[in-house]
């Protein structure tokens, strides 16, 4: 399974962001809340400093999305891991286009869809679904040839808790629920109906992710907080660059 996905596109330019080592690629675990931004800044921030980047929330999301596709029990864990190790050698994630493809079907535009928000919510509290991706998100970062960018919910707690820097990413509900209707392409008005039912459905995942029994989403107790309520997107990636920076992480 460690290596049946694969990653597409062209490697990271190492002028962009020389890393101190490279024996092991340096790993920055970005966790968050669902609406924070943490794929549109990760994937610049790596663009910025020729990291690899690695969208874990993705991965759920696909899982949860095809699954739905066929009709499947979202609470059938069995089911659903056994149809991981099933689809797993046909996913692709090509990391400078920040997209998921399974076999020649691009995925992405479908995943940020509440649909596949709520799917994804749905079988990441499965045990045995965590356990068949947690070595697949393992060996994408591992394989990077410098350094790697990964955001998710458990990345600094579970995945990889010896990252060279952990960051919680973070923003108020009514901040994450106008960035989500922006990124839906609907109305921002904060009195609509629409940023309403998105707000709603974002405490109700905050809720789902932060108390689930696999792999909760919590801050790790060495992650740097970056709160982005009042930050541009501009402003968080070079917020974000400084910390990579600070740590001595690039040069």
């Amino acid at each position: 399974m460690d290596d049946q996905l694969q990653t597409g596109g062209s490697a990271p330019n190492p002028a962009k962001g020389r890393v101190l080592s490279l024996t092991r690629p340096k790993i920055v675990a970005v966790d968050g809340p669902a609406g924070s931004g943490k794929s549109s800044i990760c994937h610049q921030v790596a663009a910025r400093i020729g990291w690899t980047y690695i969208n874990t929330g993705a991965l759920y999301r696909a899982i949860g999305l095809l699954a739905l596709t066929a009709n499947m029990d979202l609470d059938d864990e069995a089911g659903i891991a056994a149809m991981i190790d099933e689809i797993a050698p046909d996913l692709r994630w090509d990391s400078p286009r920040r997209e998921l493809w399974y076999r020649e079907q691009n995925l992405t535009p479908r995943l940020d869809s509440e649909e596949a928000g709520y799917a994804a919510s749905k079988v990441a509290r499965q045990r045995l679904v965590r356990e068949r991706l947690l070595p697949v998100q393992r060996q994408l970062t591992l394989s990077a040839p410098y350094g790697a960018l990964v955001d998710g919910r458990d990345i600094g707690t579970v995945v990889f808790p010896e990252a060279n820097l952990k960051i919680f990413l973070t923003a108020s509900l009514e901040e994450r629920s106008r960035r989500r209707l922006a990124q839906l392409g609907q109305a921002t008005d904060t009195s609509s109906e629409q940023l309403d039912n998105v707000r709603r459905g974002l405490a109700r995942r905050d809720e789902r992710d932060a108390h689930r029994g696999v792999a909760p989403l919590k801050q790790a107790a060495d992650a740097v907080v970056l709160d982005t309520s009042e930050l541009s997107f501009d402003k968080t990636v070079e917020a974000m660059i400084a910390l990579i920076r600070e740590r001595g992480l690039v040069l």
